[in-house]
């Protein structure tokens, strides 16, 4: 084979390696941030494993599998994803919001405050931090500061249910029954399959007296979810 051919054939072959790569990265950036969980930590993995990714690559890698892994019900390790998430590109606001959820949910109160005020001064019209930090002052007791946000979730996403229901949990532990009332009302017309709405209702309308009411809402409630009474 002559040097000139020699060159050709190598040539030719990086180009297939890199093509083949450039494919083989794509399959695992579809993955990465797809639906399927078990394909997303696949994907995301490879992505991370790969040492070709930029920071910012690496973030949203590290972020989307950490949302898998929390999905999936493994907190621990999904913080460690955040972490990395956050130390690759320190202006995510999602990460800072998603670390705060996984603190929350193992019940790090303080710091899923501390992450939503991060992802809130990050990203002032993200709804979601605003109500898991209401969340997280609903656990300490807080009832104002957590109504506050509430509100201010609402204010900036008026159609998620959830919040809704939040903020009535909140108004009921104050006694302002009617106001917790109106707002199951609300989230029960976002979804009228809402347990919880019907229960915290029920209650609500239980403490006003309205026996028949109460006893037909927390009825409602069993009925959709027969746990929804259980912590």
């Amino acid at each position: 084979m002559t040097g000139r051919a020699l060159a050709f054939f190598l040539t030719a072959g990086t180009l297939l390696a890199g093509v083949a790569g450039a494919q083989s990265r794509d399959r695992n950036l579809e993955r990465c941030t797809g639906d399927d969980l078990q394909l997303r930590i696949i994907g995301c993995s490879a992505l991370i494993d790969s040492g070709q990714e930029a920071p910012e690559g690496l973030a949203i890698a590290y972020l989307n599998r950490g949302n898998a892994l929390a999905d999936n019900g493994q907190l621990d390790a999904a913080l460690k994803d955040y972490d990395q998430a956050i130390k690759n590109n320190p202006l995510s606001a999602e990460a800072f919001y998603r670390r705060g959820i996984a603190d929350e949910q193992q019940g790090q109160f303080d710091r899923a405050i501390s992450d939503c005020d991060t992802a809130i001064k990050l990203d002032p019209k993200n709804a979601k931090a605003f109500a898991n930090r209401g969340y997280a002052h609903s656990h300490k007791k807080e009832f104002d500061a957590a109504i506050e946000d509430y509100t201010e979730a609402i204010k900036l996403d008026p159609n998620d249910e959830k919040t809704y229901r939040f903020r009535a949990s909140a108004y009921r532990e104050k006694a302002q029954y009617d106001l917790a009332i109106q707002d199951c009302d609300e989230a029960i017309k976002l979804d009228t399959d809402d347990a919880v709405a019907y229960y915290v209702r029920g209650l609500s309308k239980q403490k006003k007296g309205d026996k028949s009411g109460s006893k037909a809402d927390i009825a409602k409630a069993k009925q959709l979810d027969p746990k929804v009474d259980q912590p």
